[in-house]
């Protein structure tokens, strides 16, 4: 970033406790999968990111003091002492350290209070990533298939977007993305000069990597070098339509919560990383309308952000910017591709056999999968 013709650095202090606290859906798993693979490079520079996973998912559940996730019944709950540990090493580590996950963000007004005091604010800082709100919304809704959803993309981004009940406003959905709010709380419990907001903007990739490389003191590429490591790309119109009638098929079926959390993330997955479709498959495309209203949300956000006196990292347009799509939903098409059904199958049948309890209904996945792929 720079102001008029000189450079500005946003290089955090060289002993920072950096959260990551995502928000979802903003290239969190690519920067996350970087640091990483690049765990023993970085602690050469001083950076350390701690614990064998790539993501500080289990860290933050312990912070918010409950199961992550769309799903958390009958999930254990967190043990607490994992939290206070590694706050104990981050302040011990008398350099940089950076905790990432982007299940942070859902934190309320009293767990935002209790991090902060927890870290400290001497060392704290806050790193939040945000992209084009409009741009979250097909890729919020494809996460919700994930867990049985079975609501259309056009009757959801209606709900979300229009309805003003306080069901929807108590939704995971609104608990992650209301970025004005978001920012507002971390800003208020941390300090505004403890929070960097970093623009994710779709026409730069790399962005996203330098701007953690500037944060953290790090040689360019140190991150960048891993910026093709993961290829989490949207499902296709067909994929999100085949996943979602099969939600309705076997939907509430005896043994579900066993088909939802093994076979069918076996089968995303499968779909996912197991071909790879044309360039024009057709893709799931918001329509108009909902468009103009996530820029009137967009164009809110963007304002608090700036008035909120935070650091921003790259150009806040991009947050503003108005999108263009079709005038009506998309009809989705009646046939999953051969090729991506095969996918689809083999990951379903390889998370299937790690599954027990699943023989006694079967027959009525099977049903579903073949009703999902036929009819419409």
């Amino acid at each position: 970033m720079t102001v008029g013709s000189e450079p500005v650095s946003w290089e955090l202090a060289s002993d920072a406790i950096a959260l990551h606290i995502g928000v979802h859906k903003t290239g969190t798993t690519a920067i996350q999968t970087a640091l990483a693979r690049s765990r023993e490079e970085l602690l050469g520079h001083g950076v350390r990111y701690p614990g064998p996973s790539m993501a500080h998912r289990a860290i933050a559940s312990s912070a918010l003091d409950r199961p992550l996730g769309w799903r958390t019944d009958g999930a254990r709950r967190p043990d607490p002492r994992l939290w206070s540990r590694t706050v104990r090493k981050a302040r011990a580590w008398p350099q940089r350290t950076v905790i990432s996950s982007e299940f942070l963000a859902e934190a309320d007004d009293q767990t935002t209070r209790r991090i902060v005091d927890d870290v400290g604010t001497d060392r704290l800082e806050v790193i939040i990533t945000l992209r084009n709100f409009a741009r979250i919304l097909p890729s919020a809704w494809q996460q919700n298939l994930k867990s049985g959803f079975q609501t259309t993309y056009a009757d959801w981004v209606r709900r979300m977007l229009f309805d003003d009940d306080p069901q929807t406003a108590r939704s995971v959905f609104w608990r992650r993305h209301r970025h004005d709010q978001l920012v507002e709380r971390w800003a208020r419990f941390a300090s505004a000069e403890r929070v960097t907001v970093v623009v994710i903007d779709e026409s730069d990739r790399s962005g996203i990597f330098a701007s953690f490389e500037g944060l953290l003191g790090l040689p360019r590429g140190t991150l960048g070098q891993y910026s093709g490591a993961v290829t989490n790309r949207s499902l296709t119109l067909a994929e999100a339509e085949f996943l979602r009638r099969l939600n309705l098929a076997v939907g509430g079926a005896p043994g579900w919560a066993a088909y939802r959390d093994a076979v069918h993330d076996g089968m995303e997955k499968g779909l996912v990383e197991g071909w790879t479709p044309p360039r024009d498959e057709p893709r799931l495309q918001t329509p108009q309308w909902a468009l103009d209203r996530a820029g009137e949300f967009a164009g809110q956000f963007a304002d608090a952000i700036e008035a909120s006196g935070v650091r921003v990292i790259g150009d806040l347009s991009v947050l503003r910017a108005r999108l263009t799509g079709p005038t009506e939903p998309q009809d989705p098409p009646d046939a999953l591709p051969f090729d991506a059904a095969i996918a689809a199958l083999l990951g379903a049948m390889a998370a299937g056999s790690r599954t027990t309890g699943l023989h006694t209904w079967r027959s009525r996945v099977v049903r579903g999968i073949r009703n999902a792929i036929r009819r419409p």
